[in-house]
């Protein structure tokens, strides 16, 4: 996104020398593109800070669940009651089950606790254990769900700017139609323009970082230096855009 915006920096700052290019159809769908991409980038990033928050809180809802309400049942139950075949549910489930699994076990540990559910009360749960320990194993499959709802939105946010980036794109292999056409009495801006329109695609590697060396230039007699600055410019250039593309790549990597 960063490219485009050096694209649409570049329009608006050379306006007077571009005349009517900074007016056409595709300089407003400019506009709009990084419009778009901006919303996008914002809901990438708040649905994966989402999604991380609800990984958290599901890992908390599951400690909840086993130490605070599922031990306590099966230790009176264990205390309490005679060990038998049916009061397998009030027994605490082995080894790490999934998430889906732990709520079914907390659900089965509720229904096979409800006939005796005096003994727990006058063993010290509360009156309402029962619906505490089904609304915990609830809110674990709920925050599962939060998360996967999230990495959706992360998802379909990252193929939008896929998209985007990619319109992006023939937005600006039109515009440079236009510009240089209009700068084709201006060398050096013309050398600036090639460099900015270089818009990068979305992060699908590692960057490979050009050379940035002094461009060696051999002038002709009558040009009065003006080819040696136009290679000083675009070296300073070149510089400035594989900085973007770095911070690009850091922001829009899924």
């Amino acid at each position: 996104m960063q490219s485009l915006r050096a694209v649409k920096a570049f329009l608006d700052t050379n306006a007077s020398a571009l005349g009517d290019v900074v007016n056409t159809g595709a300089r407003r769908r400019l506009d709009d593109v990084i419009a778009a991409l901006a919303d996008q980038v914002a809901t990438q990033v708040g649905s994966e800070l989402a999604a991380q928050g609800a990984t958290k809180k599901k890992y908390a809802l599951r400690r909840v669940l086993l130490r605070r309400h599922m031990a306590a049942v099966a230790r009176v139950a264990k205390a309490d009651l005679a060990l038998s075949p049916a009061l397998e549910p009030l027994r605490m489930p082995k080894g790490k089950p999934t998430t889906e699994r732990l709520a079914a076990a907390a659900n089965g540990m509720a229904k096979a606790a409800e006939p005796f559910a005096e003994i727990f009360t006058a063993a010290g749960l509360p009156m309402d254990f029962i619906r505490q320990l089904t609304d915990a194993a609830d809110a674990l499959r709920g925050s599962v769900a939060k998360r996967s709802q999230m990495r959706g939105a992360r998802g379909g946010a990252t193929e939008s700017i896929r998209r985007r980036l990619s319109e992006g794109r023939k937005i600006v292999a039109v515009l440079d139609v236009f510009v240089s056409t209009a700068l084709e009495d201006d060398p050096a801006l013309l050398a600036n323009w090639n460099i900015v329109k270089r818009v990068q695609r979305f992060a699908a590697g590692p960057a490979v970082t050009p050379s940035t060396s002094p461009v060696t230039h051999q002038g002709t007699a009558g040009d009065g230096g003006q080819s040696l600055a136009i290679a000083r410019h675009s070296t300073l250039t070149v510089a400035n855009v594989q900085s973007t593309h770095r911070h690009e790549c850091r922001i829009l990597r899924p």
